[in-house]
């Protein structure tokens, strides 16, 4: 395992520090604001600016227009974005939907909708989740029945983020109920237009809509926009949680830095009781364990994508470094309150809130992202079977 940075990985690191400073984040509209993943906002400008640069494509083998990069590469680069907080949280959803086209798509798909992705002209949203199917997703209920030219989809969706902002979803169904839950299943790229398809808000605790219901009565998809083979979305299921957990976590750590780097600059120029607050000793060494925290978490994260682009089989480490992440930037808010005091619970907007309510808001969302995209305890139950060799039986 080789963590040391190439040259032209350094020059790459360059290059997206120059685009910033080209692109600078804060004069883009966003439409949606900063959810503390490290991506940023929700800008659908930005992201089409960094189309143009050829950043969402940056990974993708050249036969497809990329640039053929590491995903090392790519880590080094959302590490510059997220520590600006420049708003490119649609990127993440344009990663893994790249990655599974590439792999899993037709042609139709590859040169349908391949080249708006690499533009920024499209962004995605995930269907998976249903009211009775979780954790366990085997349990889902939509059914896609096959009708010649087209599959009929009947069903529900549900904390489909930002679903209603996409322009495409990423789908699964069962297509065969007569078979055993896992072999009758199948991925689809399903177009948010067709008719049929209703969204309902779900409001969050900061009173935004960012989850949804969606609901598909008797939507016709066409056959082109089936991802893979019939019946067998099982598979590409799990590998596409897989990476969605590295690709919606491997940013947590450069935000967590900005983060500890604003308190640290806080505590350096704010006192209390008549004391700088570096001095307390209780709060140095609270500093000093979060920001082991967040080295460890990175060097969790440099580890997958060293797995990934040697092609190494990624189970239970995306459980480990999604865990870590997301349990890790919830201590970072309760520090972050704790050093604060009173006011940073006061809202963006209010006169004296620290850091014009940012970390008021983190907190709050912060408690849902150990259940996003499985819940922590399903996650140390995997590392258990799938890292320690612990069978339930």
């Amino acid at each position: 395992m080789d963590f040391s940075i190439s040259r032209e990985t350094e020059e790459l690191r360059e290059e997206i520090r120059q685009f910033i400073k080209d692109y600078p984040p804060d004069e883009f509209p966003v439409q949606a604001a900063d959810d503390f993943w490290g991506n940023g906002g929700y800008s659908y400008e930005y992201t089409r600016k960094m189309g143009e640069a050829g950043w969402l494509s940056l990974t993708w083998p050249e036969e497809w227009g990329g640039r053929g990069r590491t995903i090392l590469d790519k880590m080094v680069v959302a590490e510059e974005l997220a520590y600006c907080r420049a708003p490119h949280s649609f990127n993440l959803m344009l990663d893994g939907m790249s990655n599974h086209i590439i792999t899993h798509g037709n042609d139709y798909l590859r040169k349908e909708i391949l080249p708006k992705i690499a533009k920024g002209s499209i962004v995605f949203w995930l269907a998976l989740s249903e009211p009775n199917a979780g954790s366990d997703l085997l349990a889902l209920q939509t059914k896609a029945e096959d009708r010649g030219d087209v599959f009929v989809v009947n069903g529900q969706k549900i904390w489909s983020a930002r679903a209603h902002m996409a322009d495409y979803g990423y789908l699964i169904t069962r297509t065969d109920p007569n078979v055993p839950r896992h072999k009758g299943l199948s991925m689809f790229i399903v177009d948010r237009k067709l008719p049929g398809i209703t969204i309902e808000p779900i409001i969050n605790l900061v009173g935004e809509n960012y989850h949804n219901h969606v609901y598909f009565d008797n939507v016709e998809i066409p056959k082109e926009f089936l991802l893979g083979k019939k019946n067998e979305g099982f598979y590409q299921m799990l590998k596409g949680l897989e990476m969605d957990r590295f690709w919606a976590r491997y940013q947590k750590p450069a935000i967590c830095k900005r983060v500890l780097d604003d308190l640290i600059d806080y505590c350096k120029n704010n006192s209390r009781n008549g004391k700088p607050l570096y001095q307390n000793s209780v709060i140095r060494q609270k500093l000093a364990q979060t920001a082991t925290e967040i080295e460890t978490c990175r060097l969790v994260f440099y580890r997958m994508a060293w797995m990934l682009d040697q092609k190494v089989p990624i189970r239970h480490e995306t459980a480990m470094g999604k865990t870590f992440a997301d349990e890790m930037g919830q201590r970072l808010m309760d520090l972050a309150m704790e050093i604060l005091g009173l006011d940073c619970q006061l809202e963006e907007g209010s006169k004296s809130a620290p850091f014009k309510g940012l970390f008021e808001r983190w907190y709050l969302i912060s408690r849902g992202h150990t259940i996003a995209g499985g819940t922590v305890e399903v996650m140390k139950d995997t590392i258990a079977r799938m890292g320690l060799g612990l069978s339930k039986k």
